[in-house]
Formats: C-alpha cells, structure tokens, sequence
C-alpha cells in the first residue's frame, strides 16, 4: 500500500510539473496577484521572495505537489541561481503587459504594481471575453455549414437523382445540385483546405503580422476587433507605468522589447513621432494607423491638449467600457454575414432538393 501511494504521489507530482506552464490562467494568475498585494503589502511587508516562497508552501498537503508549487519554485530558483529579479523570473508565465507593468513597479512599489496589474486585467479580460464571444458564433455557424453540407453531398442529393433516368432534363437548381454530389470529394477536401488554411492564416497574423499594410486588413473582423483590445491594453499599461513614474517616451521604451511584433511595430512609429517632438495623442494620430481606435485617438489628443488632469489615467477610465462597446458593434456585423451566408447556402440546398423533388414529380406524371 505504501508502495502504491508513493507511486500515485510521484506520479502526480512529475505531471504537475510538466504542465506547470499551462497552470496560469486567468483566475489563477488573479487569485496570486491579490495574495501577493495583500503579503507585499501594510502590514505584512514581506520580501517578494518571502511572499513566493510563502505560497509555494500553500500548494503542497502531504507530499502532493500542485502545479502552481513547481512555478513558484521556477521562479524561486531563478531568482537565487541567475539573480534575476521577480519579473524576469515570472515573466514567462504571465501576459507581457503584466511582466511590463510589474517590472516598472519592482523598482520602486511592488505592491502598487501588483494593485495596477489587478486593474488592468479586469478591463483587459473583459475586452477579451468580448472578442472571444465575438468569434464563437461564426465559428459554430462554419462548422453547421460544413455538416449540412456534407450530409445533403453524401445523403441526400445522391439517393434522389439515383432513381432520375440520365434521359430526363433536370431544371438548372437541380442540374447545379446534383454536379455538386458528384463532385463532393474534390470540392469538399479543398474547401476544408481553405477554411484551414485562412485560420492558421488568421491565428499568425493577429499578433505578428505588422506591416503598414496591415491597417487594410484591420477593416474587416476579426483584425479590427483585435485592434481595439491590443490597443487598449497598450493605453492601459502605459497609464500604469506612468503612474509607476515613468516618463512616457522611457514607458514606451520599456514596453519595445516585450512587445509582439504587431504592439512593437505600432510603438515603434509612435516613438519616432514622439522623438521629434510630438506628445503622444500626436503621434497616435499622425501615425495614421488608427490604434487603437480613430475615435479613441482623436479622444485621447483632446485630454492631451485641453485638460489639467492626467489624460491617460482620464481616458483609461472610459476605455474598457468603449472598447467592449466597439468590439461588440464590430462583431454584430460579422455574426450578420457569417449568418446570411450559411443560411443562404442552407436555403439553396432546400430549394435544391425541392426542385428535384418536382422533376421526380414530373417524371411520374410523364410515366402515366
């Protein structure tokens, strides 16, 4: 019996630990974030690495060993073995503006960077949700189209023009339908094909496709939903750094190297506008890439010019609740062609087989 325990418990342990990169997800990264503010934090005052080291006893109950506790040892012994500091430990688990914001506040506040990274991923997560919603429709759409037409290929239109004589002159609805089954196996494959290949397409060129060609692409869903939740994020932890007391221009500097290339194109433009002179409503605008949104840009150069206060911390207010806002509009659009097209397909499919039905109807007419 002994044996058997502590073969489970090993077992369990060496799963644990190569998947601990998968652990981080969003509940999980918040739950550590608040621990963490409230340890680093009055009264505690602990050490960062007190603080992990702490928790990472919190992950173990009697020798079973969770997936979080073999993260916070990476992180441990990074930190004692390459002097790293928490972030760059970290950073490989969390989201880069996360890593961004934290190292900022490492330097001074870490506490304070983990109560602005809490914020951040609140409106974040939220502009998230709305994009992934977004998409989920559509997609389901696809695949409901795919099954239909596979079942009326298959199914359907072969069994009913199997009893046609070749002689009988078919109307041009059913002529189309009846090439398309007997066809199925070439079209089909290619039309799979093509769907694959415009997602892995897709999935590639949301974060890494960065050129000034992009912004044409981000006329259409899902790029400009994209655009509006990266760009936002982006307002977001600049606001964050700021406050961390960082001038915007070393912010953005900070930002560079961390960023996709998609986020790194973009504030690569913007501190070439910002080095000659330009503040940073400026020079969203007059890099013409409407990021994150052509309103949000004309928004944020207004606060800039007009206002006393702190125009990012006035605007990043606003932002989750319009960037949601703007995903969901841009998303209604997407889920009303997506749905006019499979259900106009449907519709021809019915329409399909009714004429079929009639020219077999008129055949047994003919007959008597």
């Amino acid at each position: 019996m002994k044996n058997l325990n502590l073969m489970i418990r090993q077992l369990n342990n060496q799963l644990a630990s190569t998947t601990k990169v998968s652990v981080m997800t969003f509940q999980k990264r918040m739950a550590m974030y608040r621990m963490l503010e409230k340890m680093t934090g009055e009264p505690a005052n602990l050490q960062i690495n007190e603080a992990v080291i702490e928790l990472q006893g919190l992950e173990q109950e009697y020798e079973f060993k969770s997936r979080m506790w073999y993260v916070y040892e990476d992180v441990i012994e990074k930190m004692r073995s390459t002097d790293a500091d928490f972030t760059k430990a970290l950073s490989k688990y969390i989201p880069q503006q996360d890593t961004m914001i934290i190292a900022a506040s490492e330097q001074d506040d870490i506490t304070l960077g983990f109560t602005t990274v809490i914020e951040n991923n609140l409106k974040v997560n939220e502009m998230k949700k709305a994009f992934i919603s977004a998409l989920a429709y559509p997609i389901m759409l696809v695949f409901l189209l795919l099954w239909v037409l596979y079942y009326f290929s298959v199914n359907i239109i072969p069994q009913m023009a199997g009893v046609i004589p070749k002689e009988v002159v078919l109307s041009t609805t059913s002529r189309i339908l009846v090439i398309v089954a007997n066809n199925f196996y070439i079209w089909f494959p290619i039309l799979i094909g093509l769907i694959l290949v415009t997602c892995v397409f897709i999935i590639w060129a949301l974060p890494n496709f960065a050129s000034i060609n992009r912004k044409y692409l981000e006329n259409l869903p899902p790029f400009n939903m994209y655009r509006i939740m990266v760009g936002c994020g982006f307002l977001f932890a600049l606001n964050s750094l700021s406050k961390a007391g960082f001038m915007q221009i070393d912010a953005l500097n900070q930002m560079l190297p961390l960023a996709k290339p998609y986020l790194r194109y973009r504030i690569e433009v913007i501190l070439d506008l910002m080095a000659d002179g330009m503040d940073i409503g400026q020079a969203l605008i007059y890099s013409k890439l409407d990021f994150p949104d052509k309103q949000m840009v004309k928004e944020l150069a207004i606060q800039i010019k007009y206002s006393e206060d702190d125009s990012l911390e006035v605007l990043s207010k606003t932002l989750a609740e319009d960037g949601v806002t703007t995903i969901k509009k841009q998303s209604t659009f997407l889920k009303f062609l997506i749905t006019t097209l499979v259900f106009s397909v449907i519709g021809f499919l019915y329409m399909g087989v009714y004429m079929l039905g009639m020219d077999m109807g008129n055949l047994v007419n003919n007959l008597h």
